[in-house]
This record gives structure tokens, sequence and C-alpha cells, in this order.
């Protein structure tokens, strides 16, 4: 299941990779990084990646001597962690636009935490927080990249987080 879901990646990542360089909105100028840039980095990230785990994933099928047929379990993918946890990453870029960055992440990490048996969940809440803040400092800080703030009561809790920050 891994070498499907590795390869649909790869397929995925490089769709998206030439779409975006399509973008003549997104192209760099002599000045700047473009629109482009960040997410053709992380989409070749994962394209690299995704090939490594294929291969490393035949390796492993052959010396073990098993076929990838053998290997392939829809029903017990959709009662996996993975599964729940995409399931769980499309719901934050789903909610993402309304509540905004630092709601929705604090609550995808708590919850993903969960999902993964996290044994201590007061623990767990103040990492995600601080995992969060970080995040946040080194997009919205260091890399000037705008983080969603979400509506209503939401955006008002992001612009008053925005000021508590020192830049």
């Amino acid at each position: 299941m891994d070498i499907i879901f590795s390869a649909v990646l790869i397929i995925a990542g490089i769709g998206l990779f030439a779409m975006i360089g399509a973008d003549p909105a997104a192209a760099a100028s002599p000045t700047e990084l473009g629109a482009a840039f960040w997410p053709q980095i992380i989409l070749g990230i994962m394209i690299i990646l995704s090939v490594v785990n294929i291969v490393t994933s035949l390796k492993k099928l052959k010396a073990d001597g098993k076929t990838i047929t053998s290997e392939i379990d829809v029903a017990g993918f959709f009662k996996s962690k993975l599964f729940i946890g995409m399931i769980a990453v499309a719901i934050l870029a789903l909610v993402l636009p309304t509540i905004g960055f630092v709601p929705s992440c604090i609550l995808f990490l708590i919850g993903y935490g969960i999902l993964l048996k996290a044994d201590n969940i007061p623990k767990l809440a103040i990492v995600s927080v601080l995992i969060t803040i970080v995040i946040y400092i080194l997009f919205q800080g260091a890399l000037d990249i705008m983080l969603p703030r979400g509506t209503g009561f939401f955006r008002e809790l992001a612009l008053t987080f925005e000021k508590i920050l020192p830049f």
C-alpha cells in the first residue's frame, strides 16, 4: 500500500509542480523569489522522498519474498491511522480559512497527537501551542508569509496575537 500511495504522491506532485510553474503570476523576479518558489521546493522534496520510499519498500518486499499485490489491503487502509491522518489534513485545509492558522494548527496538532496515542494530554496541548508559535514566528516573522487569520472572532484573536509578537 505504501508503494501505491507513494506513486500517487509522485504523480500528483509532478502535476502540481508543473501547474505552479506554468502560472506567470507566480514567477520569480530579480528581487523576489516568487510565489512558486516554496511550493515547488516542498513538492520537489515530496517527490524525491516518495521515490526513496518506493525503492525502500520494493527492497523490503524482495527481501521478504513478497509481491506488491500481496501487500494490498484496501479495507485495512481505510481503518489505518494513515487514512485518518489524511482526513484530518483535509479537514484542516477546509477550516483553515474560517478559523485561521493559530487555532486550527493547535487543534490539528492535538488531534494528531491523540491519533498517535500520546499518553500525556496536558503536555501534548502545551507542545502543540509551542509548535504553533514557532511555526507562526518562522512564517510570519522570518519569511514574511501571511498565514490565514480566519473570520469574525478568530480574526480578532489572530490580530490580538500579532500585537503580542515583536514584529
